[in-house]
């Protein structure tokens, strides 16, 4: 009786034993979620360690704003009176002359900025005709001692009229810029400063 059962037992297929088992549903499973979560990790965690050492728009909108700020409450305005543009200083800066509160450099020096990787284009925008939603960028007509639009200040070498813009012309090649506004007061006017940094 006892060989019975022992040929029975030898007869049975074996059963998947710690010897004899390949790689299960669950072991795969594991495996694979725990590569996904360092991979996962690697492309979180990497660009954070490099990014002190690339610029970022985050930068550069500080900049813009430290810019539009420092030439409305100091080098164009005064302390006392911050976002109120004093008409002379305001027309020699953009006549790139020396006066008031800055010197003859670029602007990218006047503005505090690093002339070599930033560039910078600072304009006076406003409504300069009877259009309600116009947005002209600005030029001071020396004859009438007022403010024009660009197109309708004339444009004479013998006249001593300033278009309101000054700095490099924006890109054209889709390089990110960031762009600081300020409203202000200038000849009795609201005008606006766009301060645009790339």
């Amino acid at each position: 009786m006892q060989g019975d059962r022992t040929r029975r037992r030898s007869n049975e297929k074996p059963q998947a034993g710690a010897a004899s088992r390949g790689q299960t549903n669950l072991d795969f499973a594991i495996g694979i979620s725990l590569f996904l979560g360092v991979l996962i990790f690697i492309f979180l965690f990497v660009p954070g360690l490099l990014s002190p050492f690339t610029a970022s728009a985050q930068a550069q909108t500080v900049t813009a704003d430290r810019a539009v700020d420092h030439l409305t409450k100091s080098v164009l305005g005064s302390p006392r009176s911050p976002y109120s543009l004093r008409t002379d200083c305001t027309v020699q800066f953009f006549d790139e002359s020396s006066g008031c509160e800055f010197e003859d450099t670029s602007l990218a020096e006047q503005l505090g900025l690093d002339p070599a990787t930033q560039n910078a284009n600072v304009t006076v925008v406003g409504n300069a005709s009877s259009t309600a939603t116009a947005r002209d960028t600005l030029c001071w007509d020396d004859s009438d001692d007022s403010l024009v639009a660009a197109t309708a200040c004339p444009d004479a070498e013998d006249t001593a009229n300033v278009i309101l813009t000054r700095g490099q012309p924006l890109p054209a090649d889709n390089e990110a810029t960031v762009t600081a506004l300020r409203v202000v007061w200038l000849d009795g006017q609201d005008v606006t400063v766009v301060v645009e940094v790339w």
